[in-house]
Order: C-alpha cells, then sequence, then structure tokens
C-alpha cells in the first residue's frame, strides 16, 4: 500500500498480535494472530490465500479479555496475510474498537 492510500485510511491500523479464529463459509475454522487492526478493518496472519470478497466471521481475543465477534469481508490479499474489513459494526463496536486502538496508540 502506497503513503497516499494509508492517508486515506478513515482511522490509523496499530500493529498488534491479537489471537483471533477466522471462519469462512465452507472452511475449518482457523486460530491464527492479526499483523495490524483498525476501528474499521484488520490484516491476519494466514497461509490461505483469500480471493477479493470473501465472507468472514472473525472472533478476536483483544487485551481487554472481552471476547469480540464480528463480521467483515476480504479487501484484499497482501504478502503477509488478507485484509479484512468489518461489515455491520453497531455503534457500541465501533466505540469499543476504537478505544482499543488508541489505546495502544498511546503506549
Amino acid at each position: 500500500m502506497s503513503q497516499s492510500q494509508a492517508d486515506l485510511r478513515r482511522y490509523p491500523r496499530v500493529r498488534v498480535a491479537w489471537r483471533v479464529i477466522v471462519e469462512v463459509p465452507g472452511g475449518r475454522p482457523v486460530m491464527r494472530e492479526t499483523v495490524d487492526f483498525s476501528p474499521y478493518g484488520a490484516k491476519i496472519r494466514l497461509e490461505e490465500r483469500l480471493p477479493e470478497g470473501t465472507s468472514a466471521r472473525l472472533r478476536f481475543s483483544p487485551p481487554d479479555r472481552r471476547p469480540l465477534e464480528l463480521y467483515a469481508i476480504v479487501r484484499r490479499s497482501d504478502t503477509d496475510g488478507p485484509v479484512f474489513g468489518f461489515v455491520s459494526l453497531t455503534h457500541a463496536d465501533l466505540l469499543r474498537l476504537t478505544a482499543l486502538v488508541d489505546s495502544h496508540r498511546r503506549a
């Protein structure tokens, strides 16, 4: 991703390694780690290349110890894993995600 594309993000990403269970239609759930995370999406270390538009259920284990289950769509696949964009976020989800990201930006 170019610097100009990164500047267009709605919110900065933070580099975090949170455990996440990835479930895609027709596949088995797999446990992996995030590469980075924002309130609007996450990159996840995943050996399998997923086509753009693939839907997924992502179950995160963030440091606040409250499980987080989100639905997402693959926006692109990079060499270090697919980039998922979260869909159908509630306002409460967005507030929590923003607080999680902000807590890592200050650390």
